[in-house]
């Protein structure tokens, strides 16, 4: 039969809030949501065998944010064969949406920023921008890859460095 088409499956995401600003995190790349309490010292946890990386994820955006508050989560996630942590303000909650309702990046998103985000979507009378897990493993991907994919942890050789226009940022 030719004609029809198949209604396009939800995406999932993570809504989160980072220094005053939605994310929304593929949830299909998300492995785990801990508190401070659960994680205790470690920059970078262990879970199940696996080390997830701590990225400084507000650094890397140009972003404040404030991990002090009750509220503070650490959000692991993992793609192809890299893990990575990051620590957000809040947790706002799980989003499911139609392909059709994460929208475009606007004009007004010209740089690097096109790497980081992959669209965004209306979220609490405000937006959340979709954040490319990619993007944000970069350096790790690009470390699992060069080993072949094994199932050791990836050695960080450069830390991943950008620098931001403040009246870039959205």
């Amino acid at each position: 039969m030719t004609g029809i088409s198949l209604p396009a499956s939800p995406s999932r995401f993570l809504i989160v809030l980072l220094g005053g600003r939605y994310l929304a995190l593929d949830a299909e790349s998300i492995q785990g949501v801990l508190t401070f309490e659960e994680v205790g010292s470690l920059d970078d946890p262990r879970i199940h065998g696996l080390v997830y990386r701590a990225i400084n994820l507000a650094e890397q955006l140009g972003v404040s944010n404030n991990q002090g508050t009750a509220n503070s989560r650490i959000v692991l996630f993992s793609e192809r064969g890299a893990h990575g942590s990051i620590r957000v303000t809040r947790v706002q909650g799980l989003l499911e949406l139609h392909p059709s309702q994460v929208l475009p990046l606007p004009s007004q998103f010209r740089g690097p920023e096109r790497r980081w985000y992959q669209g965004m979507i209306l979220f609490a009378k405000s937006i959340a921008l979709v954040l490319n897990s990619s993007w944000v493993l970069d350096v790790q991907v690009a470390s699992v890859e060069a080993s072949g994919g094994e199932g050791g942890i990836p050695r960080l050789v450069a830390a991943q460095k950008i620098s931001m226009n403040n009246s870039r940022i959205c």
